[in-house]
């Protein structure tokens, strides 16, 4: 047993081009030559998120994309940061682009009934009353699937464009790190790879001819955080009335259909359809509904009626995609009618006629 096993070090040595001890042997059959990061690249699954997320419960992925243009001086960039923590259910989708004058900078955050979303420097609180997790990367693929001339992040870039280079590469065996770097007359490559066998965790490129770049990180493991905050204001229901409502006689109707892929269902007890009625030129709540009450008929002091319905598609018991909510009156004069959203504390939308 003992030669047959010797024998066995012994070919793996050979395999590796060493003669020395199994530890050193091993480290040089995982440093990477250029052979070899050239055979990682050519696999078409060299660089597939959606087998690393597949793979992994906690993921971070951002990218940076930089144009300059020498004929006017313009220079733009996209970045995006995706992240997804299927142990805590949480998910972070990122995005910033400033081109041409244009500036978005936007991001959110789920966790279970809970939202954080950004504007610019300004964050606000979101809820959802039946959340459901959905991983942001299947989520983004799907819906670049569907809508292939949309603004998704690159994920799907293929480092076979990489494949039968020259590369320079140093390798920290304690991390498993390794840097690759490579140049021709059209652009310049660094590589970063970790673990063994070595995985592609970083790609930084600079196009020579175009004068733009790109770099990829990946951030797998526990030093994905993805923070949720409760300090912040809360942001209504983007539920709200058409603003031109149907004339019926002498009737005026406003309906509004909650749209298909509505997500973030609101509890009907948090929403209030108002009605509105103008005292002293201005529109002042005259009747008010909870939503759950409905379908509900209220006369105002000035013997109008108002007639609130909600509609259930679904029988999920929520405000929800599908949902149609709808008030009538045959009050006169200018009117309007509202939807104040009590979570929030704060109008969702009015309008008025």
């Amino acid at each position: 047993m003992r030669a047959v096993l010797l024998t066995g070090i012994v070919l793996a040595s050979l395999v590796c081009g060493c003669l020395t001890n199994q530890q050193e042997c091993e480290i040089e059959c995982w440093k990477l030559d250029s052979e070899g990061l050239n055979d990682i690249l050519s696999n078409p699954g060299a660089l597939d998120v959606l087998t690393l997320s597949e793979d992994n419960d906690r993921l971070r992925i951002t990218t940076l994309t930089e144009v300059y243009s020498s004929t006017d001086g313009q220079q733009g960039s996209i970045r995006w940061n995706v992240a997804k923590d299927d142990v805590l259910e949480r998910s972070q989708i990122s995005m910033a682009i400033s081109m041409q004058g244009t500036q978005l900078d936007t991001s959110e955050v789920v966790a279970g009934n809970k939202t954080n979303i950004r504007v610019g420097s300004a964050w606000f609180q979101g809820r959802d009353a039946s959340p459901e997790y959905v991983d942001p990367f299947v989520l983004l693929a799907l819906q670049s699937n569907a809508d292939p001339l949309g603004t998704y992040p690159p994920f799907g870039f293929d480092p076979s464009v990489f494949s039968g280079m020259d590369w320079t590469i140093t390798a920290d065996p304690t991390s498993t790190q390794q840097i690759a770097t490579s140049e021709n007359e059209e652009i310049s490559v660094i590589l970063e790879l970790s673990g063994d066998p070595p995985a592609i965790i970083g790609v930084q490129m600079y196009d020579l001819e175009v004068s733009s770049s790109f770099r990829l990180d990946i951030e797998l493991g526990e030093g994905v955080a993805i923070e949720v905050r409760d300090d912040i204001p809360r942001i209504p229901t983007s539920i709200v009335f058409p603003p031109q409502p149907y004339l019926i006689g002498n009737v005026t109707e406003w309906t509004t259909v909650v749209p298909p892929g509505f997500i973030l269902e609101v509890r009907p007890d948090e929403i209030e359809i108002i009605g509105l009625i103008t005292n002293n030129e201005t529109l002042v709540p005259g009747v008010s509904f909870l939503l759950s009450e409905g379908p509900m008929n209220i006369t105002d002091d000035r013997g109008s009626w108002w007639d609130m319905e909600w509609y259930d598609s679904n029988g999920d018991g929520l405000l929800s995609s599908g949902d149609r909510v709808t008030l009538r009156t045959d009050a006169e004069g200018t009117i309007g009618a509202g939807i104040w959203d009590l979570w929030a504390e704060a109008w969702a939308g009015t309008v008025f006629q």
